[in-house]
């Protein structure tokens, strides 16, 4: 009991909410939690379901755990953890009672209380398997059959979703080329959503759609709301994957298709037209939204950096169009300086800003690996209004890197005693302000 309410105290339902029901017994424990029935039970049976069939197909369970399935025909028994709304399982109702009822208390209605729930299930389910060392655990939610130390590692990690999706890679022979084409199912994503989510198959690396199944659930998560149907969104300028909805299927599940409609990186390109972004932080709050041609609408008066380059911008403003900008070398500087270059006891540096080293991104854990999954932080989310935006432009968050590096370049040429450079200057602070 102890560790139910623990676990149901962590996902934010209190400890009075949370009781030992009459019916349990020695092995199978049942729990109201709030509005959640958990289940605990160690008195069933093991067989092959439904569930598990699904879960032994999947790439992953076939590549990274191939002895499962001579495992599963050995094991007699096994625990299961189930989390639930209504007190009586749904299929045991009389439709009567399910119409008195209402669906809102026997079915998960809002991502919110499912994601609740699951989170009630991944710590109920990560302590047992710590405690008991199980052969094999199955998360039926997203079909992902593990190892147990692959489980732990998944269920203890900061980033759930990769525990609570799992894309899954499916071939298809292009008719007309006989060419292999690969498409990516993002299982689970119902769960998360609503929706299946799915990138058709196309000519694109597996590890990239897993990456946008991965990036869109976070998105839909953190921010809690879906993308419109035409939309697009990206983790960067250069990358627009547009989100297309289609009709539901038999069991009344839609499916939302995400399509790259622009990616330089992969030859896939498309023509710019005026979009209206939505700019996102770390944490996906909305931070603010231009329409592509007039981002000066997003930089922040109060913010340090945006009020020099505000400062900057109006003082460009009322110049002169005929005025040169400072700092343009002349011809005679330019040949001092390559003079310079050809008196190795008198080496010159010209008074350019260093370029930003870029940083690699850290390694996927081995689970990922196996499934090539390497899910990277969606720190700079946009979604752009049906079409791809210009990307020829400067962005803003480019324009504020400019000008931190300009102010750290200007403070270090002032310590040496050099001339600052044009960017440096461009920027630099007044000293009288």
């Amino acid at each position: 009991m102890a560790v139910i309410v623990a676990v149901a105290e962590k996902v934010g339902v209190p400890r009075s909410a949370c009781q030992l029901l009459n019916t349990s017994d020695e092995i199978n424990k049942r729990f109201l939690c709030g509005k959640f029935h958990v289940l605990v039970t160690q008195s069933g049976l093991f067989e092959h379901t439904p569930l598990i069939d699904a879960a032994l197909e999947t790439i992953y369970a076939r590549t990274a755990f191939p002895e499962a399935a001579d495992l599963l025909n050995e094991i007699a028994a096994c625990t299961q953890i189930s989390v639930r709304k209504s007190l009586i399982p749904t299929d045991s109702l009389p439709e009567n009672l399910k119409t008195l009822s209402g669906v809102e208390s026997l079915a998960f209605c809002e991502a919110e209380e499912t994601l609740q729930a699951m989170e009630i299930a991944r710590l109920i389910t990560a302590i047992i398997v710590e405690r008991s060392r199980p052969d094999a655990v199955c998360w039926a939610p997203s079909s992902f059959l593990l190892k147990p130390d692959a489980f732990s590692a998944l269920a203890r990690a900061s980033n759930h979703d990769d525990l609570y999706l799992l894309p899954n890679p499916y071939g298809q022979q292009d008719p007309e080329t006989g060419e292999q084409l690969i498409g990516m199912m993002g299982i689970g994503s119902q769960w998360l959503t609503g929706y299946r989510v799915e990138v058709l198959p196309c000519r694109l690396p597996p590890e990239y759609l897993a990456e946008i199944l991965v990036a869109f659930s976070k998105f839909t998560n953190k921010s809690s709301h879906l993308i419109d149907d035409g939309d697009v969104f990206g983790r960067e300028e250069n990358e627009k994957i547009q989100v297309i909805y289609h009709e539901e299927d038999d069991d009344g599940l839609g499916t939302i298709e995400l399509k790259v409609v622009h990616n330089p990186k992969f030859d896939i390109l498309r023509e710019d037209v005026p979009t209206k972004y939505v700019r996102y932080d770390e944490d996906l709050n909305e931070t603010g939204s231009y329409m592509d041609g007039n981002e000066d609408a997003e930089l922040d008066p109060h913010d340090p950096v945006d009020a020099a380059i505000l400062e900057r911008l109006q003082e460009l403003k009322e110049e002169p169009s005929s005025q040169e900008l400072p700092d343009v070398r002349s011809e005679e500087d330019f040949e001092q300086e390559m003079s310079a270059l050809d008196r190795p006891d008198q080496p010159a540096t010209p008074d350019y800003p260093e370029t930003a080293t870029l940083v690699s991104p850290s390694t996927a854990s081995q689970v990922h690996q196996t499934i090539a999954t390497a899910a990277r932080q969606l720190d700079d989310t946009r979604i752009a209004g049906k079409t791809s935006p210009s990307s020829k432009r400067m962005s803003v968050a480019e324009l504020r890197d400019f000008v931190k590096q300009a102010q750290v370049s200007n403070e270090t040429s002032e310590k040496a005693g050099k001339k600052p450079g044009f960017l440096a200057k461009l920027f630099k602070r007044k000293a009288d302000q």
